[in-house]
């Protein structure tokens, strides 16, 4: 799905996904309070979204998405890729951003990392403030490479809840809890639930 304000960009971002065989767009939006119900009737896998636009501005429908659709990417496609910004769009929860200074071209690779459970920001982004790199980076290239819905359930472990609970509170199986927390522990590199939890706790990334 493709969401943004200006129609040539809607319909240059369609012929692109479009002259793809294995991808199609199933909906575009024009503002940031359309995609919400847009996105909950249509079910995409992918969104693609500015981050300015009218009536809720690219962060805010970021947000709002997220609540609605824990596990969707999101890939922000914007003009605007001030630092401070593009920051900002991944702690939102965002899987991506792309600078509409690159080439439109650049959306592919990207959406299809999306969607294959990656994540894709600017080299900056991932080597942080350090340039050496170092233990506490690669915990957090590592913590960046969890889903919203895995971030949520291990806030809800550090809460205090029990498997139950939290299968109760957002409204899936334990075994799908389980099926979340494996994969959290995989992508850290972690041997428990609690070393996950321990490190999205010291570095507050933690969604409940």
């Amino acid at each position: 799905m493709v969401c943004d304000d200006h129609d040539i960009v809607r319909e240059a971002l369609r012929s692109l996904i479009e002259s793809q065989a294995d991808l199609e767009v199933t909906g575009m939006s024009a503002d940031g309070e359309q995609v919400i119900p847009m996105v909950t009737e249509l079910l995409p896998d992918l969104v693609i979204l500015d981050i300015e636009m009218p009536r809720h501005d690219g962060v805010v429908a970021i947000q709002k998405l997220i609540e609605v659709m824990p596990d969707l990417p999101i890939l922000v496609f914007s003009a605007h890729n001030e630092r401070e910004l593009v920051r900002l769009v991944a702690d939102s929860g965002a899987a991506g951003f792309v600078g509409k200074s690159e080439s439109v071209s650049a959306i592919l690779p990207a959406a299809r990392t999306l969607l294959d459970g990656g994540n894709c920001f600017p080299k900056w982004l991932t080597d942080a403030e350090d340039p050496d790199g170092g233990p506490e980076l690669d915990e957090l290239r590592r913590l960046r490479s969890l889903t919203a819905r895995e971030r949520e359930i291990l806030g809800l472990f550090a809460d205090g809840m029990r498997a139950a609970q939290v299968a109760d509170r957002i409204e899936i199986r334990p075994a799908t809890v389980y099926t979340h927390v494996r994969n959290a522990i995989h992508k850290l590199d972690v041997d428990s639930r609690t070393q996950a939890v321990a490190i999205a706790t010291r570095y507050d990334y933690l969604s409940v």
